[in-house]
Formats: structure tokens, sequence, C-alpha cells
């Protein structure tokens, strides 16, 4: 892993200190917003975003000819159909038009099933409507720029078509009234499908009939992750506004919550409308605009919710099965992840796929296999590759694809497959090299640590809405003897300083370290209010070490999971020319050391061991980047690494045994025999009746090191053994300690070799 700090803090001129001052912003976050390649101009229209900027409907191209068949369609009161694609953005763009037009003609929607109809438009999908209904025009709502057949087909019944899409075209488009603004690329063209569905709208009503519907279009604007500057920006800015001051009835069931975000939309409303279309169909999830009736409404949210929960549980079942297949691979071949399994449900691959990208750091597709034998797949990308022209170069082997330039979806006939996938990386790994696709941090900016933290989180609240090319900063910050404290009897840690509160989400372990080391932290900066009382609070993304400086107390602390482990290990000896062979390439190698000092005796013999990243007790992701493991956690991950290479002593054999186990192959560098502890049973005693005493007077302990600092204040022993000692006792049932700190004390009599960690130490 390494920091990249994409603003330095750079000298300002004369000019530019005074344009801070005219806009009422520090220098600091004046740096920020010049960083993120934004004129002077355009500063103060982007900090005060207004209606009056939004461009005009007619730079889209086809605008005026929409209009004008539109409005002959109400004149004559015919019959429409609104097309939409199963997703937020359909959703919204059909929710858009169904409530401009509804009072003005028949109007009617159909949203394809993704499971029976696949992406898109189809003529199997028409057909079934045609068989029922006879509109004289249809209008697509974020599908239709490669419809060229289904136009046509249209266009043989006497039907004329208008699409309106945001996708990128291909070498055809349809023949028909086409709004796409990325045809022509005039002015602003990356707005969304219910974006261009607004525009239309204001072409034939107005800008002040057009904001009654800029709540809907924000939802989509933010769920289908186009840039949120210019129009995109303006929309979600007042669209927010519009949702927290009047929201529509079943906005307000769904969220049920006073304020509303762009993170709220992206991560809790957008999923929960988004669920429907990706188990079944989305026709129901429209009559959350449309429908103004509560038990009506209460039915569809429930319904929503559950079908919310559902497709979480079907996900994290796709994720888990897509690890299970590339573990054991060589990443070092694998410029993009391809994927393939017939228990997967075609509409939640999209979100698998993103975690997979998050996770390995790689395009990924994914693809389940439909009833007729094709494959339906979702495709996910890093920042660095554009994934719609990667499979525009590849597009013979797909029946069908279509996307941005971060997803797209994509069918194709299974005979394919292979070939696409040695395609694909050949194509990957020609044109990228393999850094690309090692875990790389953009922080906006370097932050002093003793700076006014607080004045600058509040500026920081004139970005939102926050979201993709408008991004939520995080910061570096580089600190020293940072000692933080344990949150209760969870992985939690924070750090109180006078002028910030830094809180890590299971980051107790890796924190330890930070007390005497110096370390770099990646952290998000907002603002907590408690009692009338505001103050700085970052969360910590995520944090590296300059230096490694953890003592040999807390290192048997971080390690007594270990003795959990049972079982013998026998594992090949290597050395450090074979192990430097290995490091060549910058995938596959893991070099787990147990203590502070084996891994500096590691580091001398090794330059190239030295230079490499160390992680302690927790990975940052599953990508098998080169690395050295301090006092690995027991949750730590190495089965996407090719080897492991054991460079000290374990606490027991057994742990050795869950390594090799774990693992594709093992070796030992040097002795790795394992040094056990030791703990005698009067010190047991001791802290067992120490612990009695002191459960009598508090019986809800605030965390374990506060429980020892009370317990052992008495006596000389070493937390690591009072750790130790807990373990024990619990697994023997004498003292249990519950999440919230209560403890439970047993009198009963035990056999203190019926606790494994017990078995697992010498007896002083």
């Amino acid at each position: 892993m390494r920091y990249v700090v994409k603003t330095p803090r750079f000298q300002l001129s004369n000019e530019q200190v005074e344009l801070a001052k005219r806009l009422g912003i520090s220098q600091d976050f004046l740096r920020l917003l010049l960083g993120r390649g934004m004129s002077e101009d355009s500063l103060y229209d982007y900090l005060h975003p207004s209606l009056d900027k939004l461009s005009s409907p007619y730079e889209i191209d086809g605008m005026k000819e929409a209009v004008e068949r539109i409005k002959q369609a109400i004149a004559n009161k015919e019959k429409v159909l609104i097309y939409g694609d199963y997703d937020c953005d359909g959703i919204c763009a059909i929710s858009t038009l169904m409530l401009y037009l509804r009072d003005k003609l028949d109007v009617f929607y159909f949203i394809p099933d993704r499971n029976k109809d696949g992406y898109g438009i189809s003529v199997d999908a028409l057909e079934r409507i045609l068989a029922y209904h006879s509109p004289k025009l249809v209008i697509t709502v974020d599908t239709g720029i490669t419809a060229v057949e289904e136009v046509e087909f249209l266009k043989s019944k006497g039907i004329d078509t208008i699409v309106t899409d945001h996708h990128e075209p291909q070498e055809r488009i349809p023949d028909c009234i086409v709004l796409d603004p990325k045809v022509e690329r005039k002015g602003f063209f990356d707005l969304c499908g219910a974006g261009v569905a607004l525009k239309l709208v204001e072409a034939l009503g107005g800008r002040e009939e057009a904001r009654k519907y800029l709540d809907i279009v924000s939802i989509a604007t933010i769920a289908d992750v186009v840039p949120l500057k210019n129009d995109n920006r303006i929309i979600a800015y007042y669209g927010l506004k519009q949702i927290t001051k009047s929201p529509r009835k079943g906005v307000k069931m769904l969220l049920n919550q006073e304020s509303v975000s762009a993170q709220d939309v992206m991560f809790r409303l957008a999923p929960r409308m988004n669920a429907a279309g990706r188990l079944n169909s989305a026709m129901k999830v429209v009559g959350l605009f449309l429908e103004t009736d509560y038990f009506l409404l209460r039915t569809l949210t429930d319904e929503l919710a559950r079908d919310n929960a559902q497709r979480q549980e079907l996900c994290e079942k796709a994720v888990e099965s897509a690890k299970s297949q590339l573990a054991g691979i060589n990443f070092n071949d694998v410029g993009i992840i391809v994927l393939k399994s017939n228990e997967w449900e075609a509409g939640i691959l999209g979100i698998a796929c993103a975690r997979l990208v998050e996770e390995f750091k790689r395009p990924t597709v994914l693809f389940a296999r439909t009833d007729d034998g094709e494959l339906r797949g979702s495709a996910r990308s890093i920042p660095q590759v554009n994934i719609f022209e990667l499979l525009c170069s590849l597009s013979e082997y797909f029946t069908g694809f279509g996307g941005h330039a971060q997803a797209a979806g994509i069918s194709m006939n299974e005979d394919k497959f292979d070939d696409f996938v040695k395609a694909a990386n050949k194509s990957l790994l020609d044109m990228r090299d393999k850094l690309d696709f090692t875990h790389e941090i953009s922080c906006e900016m370097e932050l002093p640590f003793d700076m006014d933290f607080l004045s600058f989180a509040k500026e920081l609240e004139l970005l939102e809405p926050t979201g993709y090319q408008n991004p939520r900063p995080t910061f570096l910050v580089k600190a020293q003897g940072l000692r933080f404290d344990r949150i209760g009897f969870s992985q939690h840690v924070k750090y109180v300083a006078k002028n910030i509160e830094l809180i890590g989400f299971s980051k107790f372990a890796p924190c330890l370290a930070a007390k005497t080391g110096r370390v770099d932290f990646e952290i998000s900066l907002g603002i907590n209010a408690f009692q009338n009382r505001e103050s700085a609070q970052g969360i910590i993304q995520t944090l590296q070490f300059e230096d490694v400086d953890i003592d040999d107390d807390e290192a048997i602390r971080m390690n007594l999971h270990q003795l959990d482990c049972e079982g013998s290990a026998n594992l090949t000896q290597t050395t450090v020319n074979r192990v430097e062979g290995w490091l060549k390439e910058p995938f596959g190698t893991a070099i787990v050391c147990f203590s502070h000092e084996e891994y500096d005796n590691v580091c001398k013999a090794s330059e190239k061991i030295k230079s490499l990243p160390v992680l302690i007790a927790t990975p940052r992701c599953l990508n098998p980047e080169n690395c050295v493991v301090l006092c690995p956690a027991d949750c730590f991950d190495f089965s996407f690494f090719n080897r492991v290479i054991v460079a000290g002593h374990p606490l027991c054999e057994g742990y050795l045994a869950k390594l090799q186990k774990e693992s594709n192959e093992i070796y030992s560098l040097g002795d790795c025999s394992p040094k056990p502890i030791s703990v005698s049973k009067d010190v047991l005693r001791k802290v067992y009746k120490e612990i009695v005493n002191v459960s009598r007077r508090t019986p809800k302990m605030a965390s374990p090191h506060k429980m020892y600092a009370m317990v052992c204040s008495g006596y000389k022993t070493s937390e690591s053994t009072f750790m130790l000692a807990l373990k024990i006792f619990d697994q023997v049932g004498t003292v249990r300690i519950n999440d919230k700190g209560f403890v439970e004390v047993s009198a009963k009599s035990v056999n203190l070799d019926d606790s494994i960690a017990y078995r697992n130490v010498s007896k002083a």
C-alpha cells in the first residue's frame, strides 16, 4: 500500500489569498478546491449552486423534435408507453415522466424483468406489451441507445419512438428521435437517465415545472454514480434540500429520518429501490413516487425492505463463492477478474463486482447462467481502467453489452467464456503496469496534526453533496506517540486531543503500536456534536507505520489467539535468496513475524524484505500484495497468497498447523520452533481471586486495559499474563465478560487442562 497526496500545501499567490478572503474560506480549503482542478472563476458557482446556472435542455440534440412529437401526442390524447430500465435511475426517470404526463394523456409504463427480459429493450417484451396495449408512441428512459432492431420493430407496427438515454452510443444509433447527450457531447453531457428525462420535462413545461421533480432526479443522480458537478451538482443540491424539507410520503417512510444526505441516498435509499429489480420486477417501485395512500405505501416500503435483506444475503453468498474461486490463483497473472457460476443471481452481480474490485483492486466481471444457457453479467472497474473501452475492443465475444467507464452489463454465449478471459487478461496486462493493481490510497491533502480541525471540518460541509468526481475527501495525518484507548470490550479505539478526536473502527490491534511509533493515518474529517458542544472527529480509514515499535508484552497480547490452535506442522525450509526471487513479482508472498525483534532480524537479512509494507495484525484488503505481517490476527486470510514465509517463533505449534492448512504453500525462514509463554497456577489463582473481589465492587468494566489496572494494581503481573488468564478462565467457564463489560464469575471447581490455551503454555 502507498499513500499519494493529490494536493500539496503549496504557496498561494497574493491574488489567491485575496480570493480566499472574498469567498470567505480558509487558504487550505482554497488549496483543496484548486487541487481538484477547479478554475478560480468557477469557485463561487461551485460553493453557491444556483438553478439559474442549469444548462438549457436544447443543448441536447433532438430536444426540439422530441418536444414537438410529445405535444402532438398530448393534443391527440394518444396512448404512450414509457419503457425504462430496472435500476434506481430508470425508476426515477419513469416516475418523473409519469408524474408530468399522466394528467395530459393516456400514459403507462413498463420495466423489464432482469431475469426474463435481460438488459435494455427486447422485442419479446415489446410483443407481450403490444398483445394488450396499443401505444402510438414509445418513450424510452435510461435505455434504448443501442436498441436499433427494437426501434425498427416498433416502426414496423406503426409506432413512433423517442429514445432518451445517457449511455455511450455504439456505431449505429436507432432510427428515431434520440435524446442522448453523449451522442454529440455538446455542453454538459454527463447527466444520468433521469437527468435527461428532467431536461425533457423542462423543455415541455418550463424550469418551474421541472423543479417539482428535482427530489426524484437527485436520487438517480447520486445513485447512478454520474459526476457530481455542473448540472448534476445543482440537481443533487436542491433535490436533497427538497427531500429534507418536504419529502414524498414513500421516501419518508423508507428512510424514516429528518435530514437526508447524499450518503443516505447512496447507502440506504438506493439499495432498497434497486433490490426489487435485482431479484424480480421493479415495476412496483415506481409506486414509491406515484402513490399517496398510506397503507399502500407502507406495504410497498415493507416489501422493499424485505427485498433488500434478501438481496444482501444473495450478494454475500456470491462474494464468498467468488472468493473461493480466487483462492490459490497467481494474482501476478490476473489483470481482470472474470468468474461465472450457476448459483448466482444475475441481479446482484453488480454489487458483488464492486465488492471484489474494492478487495482485489482489479476490474471484475461476474456472470450468471440464464435458463437459455446464455451468460449474463456485470462489470465494475478501477479508476485506471475504462471498462467500456476495454469491452468495446473485445465486442466479438458478446451478444450484447453497454455501460460507462466504470460499469457495464454484458451477455455472451458460454462457449466464448474461456477465450474472453484469456483475451481480456492479455489486453489488460499488456496495457497496464502490474503496480496499477496494488493498493494505492489517494489522500486529498496532508494536514498538520496541530491545525484547527474543527474550522476546517465545517468548511468541508461546503463540498456537499459529495459523490463521484466530487468525493468526500480523506487526509493524510502523520503522528507519533498516540496512546489510543479501547472503546469498551470492542475492537474499536479512540484518541482524544484538544483539537481532534480520532476513532478507529476494528483497529484495536494496529493502533496498539501507535503509542511509540511514527504512523501515517488516512482520515475522513467530520463534526461530532455532543451536549451542545462541537468537536472535530477524524475517522481512521487506513494507517501505515513509518517505523515499527511494538514491545514484547504487546506482541504477546496480540498473539494470544494462537493458543486456541492445536496440531502439528511440517514446514519446508527456504532461504533469503529464494524469498528475494519471489519478491521480484509484486503479488503472492507474505512474510510472517511475531515480534519486533523478529522483524528487525529479517530486515537485516534482506533489504528487499525491509522495503515491504508492514501490516500489523489485520489486512487492509484481500489483494495479496507482497508484505510483512507482524502478529497476524486470527482473522487474517492468507488463502490468496501463493506462499507464506514464517520468519519467527509462534506461541505454539498448533498455530503453524493452522497456517499450513490455510496457506497454499508455507515455508520457514530460519528457526521457527514455538516459544511458549509460561504461567503458574499460583498466578492464575491470584488473578482469579482479585477478579472476584473487584467484580463485587465494580461488576461492569470499562475496558480490558482498565480491568487489568484495577485487578493487578496491588502486585506485579504483566498485562499479557492477565489477558492469558482471562482467556483460560473463559474457556473453563470460571470468568465470563460480555461485550458490554459485565463480569460473571463462577465458583465451580474446574480442571485447567480443559482449556486449550492452558494446554499450550508452559507451566511455571
